[in-house]
């Protein structure tokens, strides 16, 4: 069975120990915040808290698959600022060679605009340049969930790190399966507009509130849609974090080392001992 089924049923397991972790988490990145406010150093922070963020989800997944173990909050954040920063390199070279196709598709002039239903005109090579650096950081974070797994199940007080790219690449269909029909999940059923628009009502409600400037245009919100939308986010969350477990486990298996064989040593008789010494002396014999 492939690990996307496999991972279903555990989902909501690790789901119940997500809504338990995360507020935790989001207390420990608040004080952090305002680091991410600097120039430079903020990228570094932001892009660490949004990594520290995931370990979250991919230590209830451990939880919920019997690999749960003691955390250790500075290994965790240790790890998440290295990978922040290899992230953000990796980010850039992406965005390098997505501008590099657009400006190719510029170049030899292929159609000068695109019209996408209810957008306005654009032009193709920046659509374009757009899309891949969208597929490219998809198919990149995909291969790094189990490389994040294994970091994640390693930041024990004991735990070994196993380096930041153990298993890069493992378990890469069934991951990129559970990621992409949760996105679809999230555009085709109307779950981020209305996600973005309980986000959108809260802004507007607490600057409001805050400086008292009033509201245009009032949104009006469908409580118990944005309710399911939130479910439905942090269970494609879980679901995807559990495949990637999942495949860890299946790589750890993998890559265990098979017990050498123990080969029994002949013993050596005192006759061929003997022989063996005089061998090396022979002026003694004569």
């Amino acid at each position: 069975m492939p690990l996307f089924l496999r991972a279903l049923p555990l989902s909501f397991l690790t789901l119940w120990h997500y809504v338990f972790w995360l507020p935790l988490v989001l207390i420990i990145c608040i004080p952090f915040l305002l680091l991410a406010l600097i120039p430079f150093v903020g990228i570094v922070v932001a892009t660490a808290i949004a990594t520290f963020i995931s370990f979250a989800g991919f230590r209830s997944a451990l939880a919920a698959c019997g690999k749960d173990n003691e955390p250790s909050f500075g290994k965790l954040i240790g790890s998440s600022l290295s990978l922040s920063v290899i992230n953000i390199l990796i980010s850039i070279l992406f965005i390098m060679i997505s501008i590099g196709v657009g400006m190719g598709l510029a170049y030899i002039d292929v159609t000068p605009d695109f019209t996408a239903p209810g957008l306005e005109d654009f032009p193709i090579e920046t659509g374009y340049a757009s899309l891949i650096y969208l597929l490219l950081s998809s198919l990149y974070y995909c291969a790094m969930a189990v490389p994040m797994v294994a970091l994640a199940a390693a930041a024990t007080p004991g735990g070994r790190n196993p380096g930041p790219f153990y298993g890069f690449g493992s378990g890469l269909f069934s991951i990129l399966v559970a990621w992409g029909v949760w996105i679809a999940g999230l555009f085709f059923l109307g779950f981020f507009a209305s996600f973005l628009d309980g986000v959108t009502f809260g802004m507007q409600t607490a600057v409001t509130n805050m400086f008292g400037v009033p509201l245009e245009e009032e949104i009006t919100i469908d409580w118990w849609f944005l309710a399911l939308a939130v479910a439905y986010m942090l269970w494609g969350t879980c679901w995807f974090c559990t495949t990637a477990v999942l495949a860890w486990d299946r790589t750890v298996h993998r890559w265990a080392k098979v017990p050498s064989e123990i080969v029994p040593i002949e013993r050596i008789s005192t006759d061929d001992l003997r022989a063996l010494r005089e061998a090396r002396m022979p002026g003694r014999n004569q």
